[in-house]
């Protein structure tokens, strides 16, 4: 399957794994897998990891879909893993800049290890008044 959700409760995150070529019924088929989920805490940050993503075949309008219903409340880390080939990686960028249009707290990186760590920084840090 070329995209699988794990939720691990014992670090709280919720992590987003695509391989190969994703499509709009794959994306889809995640967030009801994720909603379906018994250990699914909207409260947890998400790590998504589109490294090994080869091709998209992912519309606008399902895009658009998911960043607007995101499941995720609170103040949460947003942390993507990109693909160094040209489409997927300019497909997560216009998905980045519309989770920054609601205020989100999302950043880009070019291995898991270093967006994990952006997340355990941020759970750490004081917070902002």
């Amino acid at each position: 399957m070329p995209v699988t959700v794990t939720v691990d409760a014992q670090k709280k995150i919720v992590i987003t794994m695509c391989s190969g070529s994703v499509t709009d019924d794959d994306l889809l088929q995640a967030r009801k897998d994720l909603l379906a989920n018994p250990h699914f805490d909207p409260s947890f940050d998400r790590l998504w990891d589109f490294g090994e993503v080869a091709e998209q075949q992912v519309s606008d309008a399902t895009l658009k879909h998911l960043v607007n219903t995101s499941p995720s409340v609170g103040h949460i880390s947003r942390a993507i893993v990109v693909s160094t080939a040209k489409e997927p990686l300019e497909r997560v960028l216009t998905c980045i800049a519309w989770s920054r249009q609601l205020n989100r707290s999302i950043a880009v990186f070019p291995n898991r290890e270093s967006a994990e760590q952006w997340i355990e920084t941020g759970r750490n840090a004081p917070p902002v008044e």
